[in-house]
């Protein structure tokens, strides 16, 4: 129950407090004309979304994108671009995951690959 709680919490902490800090850094970034903060902001962000999608994607993506029980999705620490890449050294993605990796690959070329953690 003390998971559901926290997550509850947490969710609402982000809805309210997201817009604010993301309000703050774009007006920071624009005082001091500095691109960087920008461009590591939002890359940022983005892999944190991307481990959070890689945790509540669990079970349809283990289930839909991958032939393996080896490397699974739902590590909080992982993106979901890296449980592809290391399933496509392996041979083990299915129509969906090769279809999902064609799309990363054509806006990154090697995308699933380069993001590959150990």
């Amino acid at each position: 129950m003390m998971g559901f709680i926290l997550f509850i919490i947490s969710l609402a902490l982000v809805i309210s407090l997201a817009p604010i800090g993301i309000i703050f850094t774009v007006i920071k970034a624009i005082i001091k004309w500095n691109y960087d903060i920008f461009n590591i902001y939002y890359k940022n962000l983005a892999i944190s979304l991307d481990q959070f999608g890689n945790v509540v994607m669990k079970g349809l993506f283990n289930t839909v994108l991958i032939n393996s029980q080896e490397h699974l999705f739902g590590d909080p620490d992982e993106t979901i671009s890296s449980v592809l890449g290391k399933n496509k050294l392996k041979g083990t993605l299915r129509y969906w995951g090769k279809r999902l990796d064609a799309l990363l690959n054509g806006i990154d070329k090697g995308h699933s690959i380069k993001s590959i953690e150990n």
